[in-house]
């Protein structure tokens, strides 16, 4: 995806100080064009340079299976370390997309690097799946930490998030808040730990005792949809929604309004971060956005990014194994069909031809691909064969019953096998005509190829093109 740029920066702004410059030698007041009834008009000042992120969603770094992938931690610091001119840095929240053991150490991991390493960050928002942790360690691993939930009550000791989080940049006041919007089911109901408030009383909390020349961030969990329904709302207005909307993949390169409030989108995964800056002027506030897509080096082996922030990442990795994460997330979820899986080699026999064609394709060698990696000190040299997220892609069933577990217990299901697209087979095996095969749960071929081949893994991957390599069917009559 080619991502636009848009002029820079510090072009731009000079552009609206001289016409903001103009307007006030015009009509002799610097207050007098129309602003929000219920605020008062800062004086125009030096803009706040933002960073922005989202909705990491578990992704420490890229995986690695497609060359000149984006984002990472260790390229997030570095490019922040070399910066250094960000007066506020804002993570909207998501920094998991599940609760499983694996993303408890996520979470550990992503919160030391934004929290406790040279660059910590000014504002952690929290999402729904965070607090789909479990709350000991999501307090735990938070505390201390700059976090903001304003529409979150909790009645725990030690519940971690404030109602907002406030900097002094240069003698201006900025206030961040962020709105979570709901809780996972775990969490519902009048036995509750913790409460969600409604939207405008939780803005009027976060807003208590702020004065008029504040700067106003809401960080929002939510839909596009969700922002400006909600937004208009709100008084007095926000200077800056960020909207952590999850169908928004990267930011975008123009700012977007509701009403005059300006609001951009954090995008996901962290690929591609937004700068911003921030102004109140006259007539309302204005933000200027520029794209920064965290792109590997050329020229630095492995790819460049912080030490620090790899080292830490590489413990993460070696910890995962340590503790045989990998093993204990095998066999927890039920398989669709409620059949078990049988391997590839027992569907030799009535399917030759489709065997065959399969041994002839990477989906055959997708389990050495692994293991090569992990041997390889110049791609991975880390022990990728016990991270479940990469070993998902590569085996059959994993994490449901009787599915891969490792390569010594379930050899058979080392590799995308068949019963990868279509289901496990020992119904099929036990009564082929009663049982016949189709696809995987039903799921439409297209469908299952983007389980593995999304637009971060595969971004060129194109179904019809990548269908004729592995193309096969059923035996000839």
């Amino acid at each position: 995806m080619m991502l636009l740029r848009p002029v820079a920066l510090p072009v731009l702004w000079l552009l609206l100080t001289a016409t903001t410059t103009l307007f006030t030698q015009c009509t002799g007041d610097s207050t007098a064009a129309a602003s929000p009834p219920t605020a008062t008009v800062a004086a125009i000042g030096e803009p706040i340079r933002l960073l922005i992120s989202g909705s990491m969603l578990g992704r420490l770094e890229p995986c690695g299976c497609a060359s000149g992938q984006l984002g990472g931690l260790a390229r997030r610091m570095q490019h922040i370390g070399e910066r250094r001119s960000y007066d506020v840095l804002l993570e909207g929240g998501d920094l998991v997309d599940t609760a499983t053991e694996l993303d408890v150490l996520k979470f550990y991991t992503a919160v030391q690097v934004l929290t406790g390493m040279q660059h910590p960050y000014d504002a952690l928002g929290v999402g729904p799946k965070d607090l789909e942790l479990p709350l000991d360690e999501f307090s735990a691993f938070l505390a201390g930490a700059q976090v903001t939930a304003g529409d979150l009550e909790s009645r725990r000791e030690d519940w971690p998030a404030r109602p907002f989080v406030e900097k002094d940049v240069r003698g201006q006041k900025v206030r961040i808040t962020s709105f979570t919007l709901s809780l996972p089911a775990a969490l519902q109901g009048d036995d509750s730990p913790v409460r969600l408030l409604p939207p405008k009383a939780a803005w009027q909390r976060a807003l208590a005792g702020a004065a008029d020349a504040t700067l106003r961030i809401l960080m929002l969990q939510g839909t596009d949809t969700t922002a400006r329904n909600l937004v208009p709302t709100l008084s007095p207005p926000p200077d800056l929604v960020v909207c952590c909307d999850a169908g928004q993949l990267e930011p975008a390169s123009q700012v977007e309004h509701i009403g005059k409030v300006p609001m951009v989108f954090a995008g996901i995964r962290g690929r591609v971060l937004l700068e911003a800056s921030l102004l109140r002027t006259p007539d309302g506030s204005q933000v200027v956005v520029d794209l920064v897509p965290l792109a590997g080096s050329k020229t630095v082996p492995g790819g460049g990014g912080d030490p620090d922030v790899k080292a830490l990442l590489l413990a993460h990795r070696d910890q995962v194994k340590q503790d045989r994460i990998l093993e204990h997330m095998a066999r927890k979820l039920p398989t669709p069909n409620g059949a078990a899986y049988v391997g590839s080699e027992n569907c030799k026999t009535c399917h030759p031809t489709a065997y065959e064609a399969w041994t002839r394709t990477p989906h055959f060698r997708a389990w050495d691909t692994l293991v090569k990696a992990e041997a390889d000190p110049t791609r991975y040299g880390w022990p990728v064969t016990h991270y479940p997220d990469c070993v998902g892609c590569h085996v059959v069933g994993y994490r449901e019953e009787t599915g891969f577990v490792s390569a010594e217990e379930t050899p058979q299901l080392a590799g995308v096998g068949c019963e990868r697209c279509h289901g496990p087979g020992s119904s099929h095996l036990q009564n082929p005509a009663g049982n016949k095969m189709g696809l995987h749960a039903g799921t439409p071929a297209s469908v299952l190829c983007i389980q593995c081949h999304d637009f971060e893994q595969s971004p060129d991957f194109v179904y019809s093109d990548r269908w004729a390599k592995i193309q096969h069917g059923l035996e000839p009559k």
